[in-house]
């Protein structure tokens, strides 16, 4: 069974604080940090912006699965460690991760709507998949090192350093594919389970 999703307010070892509105407009610079791809007004429509910051690392075993609810800019003032597979499959929500150091996990998933900002290196042992809708973000600053990019859709603003090999996509993605991957559930399915998504 694969885990529920869950906000990442809610992750285990998470102790993310509010912070007040008009500091976090002043310290954190989405237009910035997204190369000028997006900023608060697009994301939340002139509505209340709302910042939430875990201070240091922020380690979490095992698979993790996020799906937010609440439109909120989560901050990382650290790196993201995670043992095991991320998944983030945001819909119809903007939820910005802000990362200021590095995401290290097995694999990434972004699905959907999801916004990752990673200041430090991206780094997997296992793969990056991309199944995102033209509203998603991923954008790393940093290196980054990863075993294979996966994009079953591509769409989506995805910035990332000439170190990260060159996706897989289309027919030669559906060519090399495990028979047992079909819709964007299973997908999700596959990687939190740690299972096999390309044929040897």
């Amino acid at each position: 069974m694969s885990p529920k999703p869950q906000p990442y307010t809610t992750l285990p070892g998470a102790r993310f604080e509010p912070l007040a509105t008009e500091e976090g407009l002043e310290r954190y610079d989405l237009l910035e940090v997204s190369y000028d791809s997006v900023n608060y007004e697009d994301l939340f429509g002139g509505g209340d912006v709302n910042f939430v910051v875990h201070k240091g690392t922020l380690s979490l075993r095992g698979p993790t699965y996020v799906g937010n609810e609440e439109q909120l800019v989560c901050v990382v003032e650290g790196e993201l460690i995670v043992d095991g597979p991320l998944v983030i499959r945001d819909v119809g929500v903007y939820v910005p991760l802000w990362i200021k150091g590095s995401l290290i996990a097995k694999d990434l998933m972004l699905s959907d709507e999801s916004q990752v900002f990673i200041e430090g290196d991206l780094k997997l042992t296992g793969n990056l998949v991309t199944d995102v809708t033209d509203a998603a973000h991923l954008v790393v600053h940093g290196e980054a090192k990863v075993g294979a990019w996966l994009r079953p859709s591509q769409r989506g603003a995805i910035y990332l350093p000439e170190s990260v090999p060159d996706p897989i996509e289309g027919d030669a993605l559906k060519e090399k594919l495990v028979p047992t991957l079909s819709s964007s559930q299973s997908w999700v399915e596959h990687v939190l389970a740690g299972q096999r998504l390309l044929r040897d």
